[in-house]
C-alpha cells in the first residue's frame, strides 16, 4: 500500500536569512576596541607608576610603625626620637636630594618638615618635642604617641611626585 504523497513535501525547503554574526566588524567597533585598549593600558599604567611612586613613602611608615612598637616594648624615649629623626632626614635626603635636608637642625628643620608637607605639623607643640634630643637633659614628659600620630600625618599630608627634586607641595 502505497501511502499518499504529501503536497507540502513537494514545495522547496524554507530560504532562511542568515545567523546574525556575533561580531559586527565595522570599522566604528575597532575604533572603540582600539581607543578601550588604550584607555585600560593607560590607567593600568598609571596605576603602577602610583605604586611605585609611594613605596618608599609606604616603607617609611611601616618602619615608623616599627619604631613605636619598638618604643612600646622598651619605652626609651631618647632612642625613640633618634630613631624618628633619623627615618624623617633618610627619607628627605632619599626623596627630596635637591633640598639642604642633612644640614638642618633645630627649627629650620621643623620648619622644613612643615613645608614638605604644606601644614604646620612639626612646628605645633608637640612636634616640637623632636627638638628635645639636642638638649642635654632628656625631659620626662615626652608625648611619643602624639609623636607618632604626627609622622603618621605628616606623611599623608606629604605630597610624592616619582621625579625627585620637583615642587612637592601643592
Amino acid at each position: 500500500m502505497n501511502e499518499p504523497m504529501n503536497p507540502l513535501d513537494q514545495l522547496p525547503a524554507v530560504a532562511l536569512p542568515e545567523a546574525i554574526s556575533a561580531w559586527p566588524a565595522t570599522a566604528a567597533w575597532w575604533l572603540l576596541i582600539a581607543m578601550s585598549l588604550l584607555i585600560l593600558i593607560a590607567l593600568i599604567s598609571y596605576c603602577v607608576y602610583r605604586y611605585k611612586t609611594k613605596a618608599l613613602k609606604r616603607a617609611a611608615l611601616t618602619e615608623g610603625q616599627q619604631l613605636y612598637q619598638h618604643y612600646l616594648l622598651d619605652q626609651d624615649s631618647h632612642r625613640y626620637l633618634t630613631q624618628h629623626n633619623q627615618l624623617l632626614r633618610r627619607f628627605c635626603l632619599q626623596q627630596f636630594p635637591d633640598l639642604p635636608c642633612a644640614a638642618l637642625s633645630g627649627d629650620a628643620w621643623l620648619q622644613q618638615l612643615d613645608i614638605l608637607a604644606n601644614k604646620t605639623l612639626y612646628q605645633s607643640e608637640c612636634g616640637r618635642q623632636l627638638l628635645d634630643i639636642y638638649q642635654p637633659q632628656l625631659s620626662e614628659d615626652i608625648d611619643i604617641a602624639g609623636l607618632n600620630t604626627l609622622l603618621n600625618n605628616w606623611f599623608k599630608e606629604l605630597k610624592i611626585y616619582a621625579k625627585r627634586g620637583e615642587s612637592i607641595a601643592s
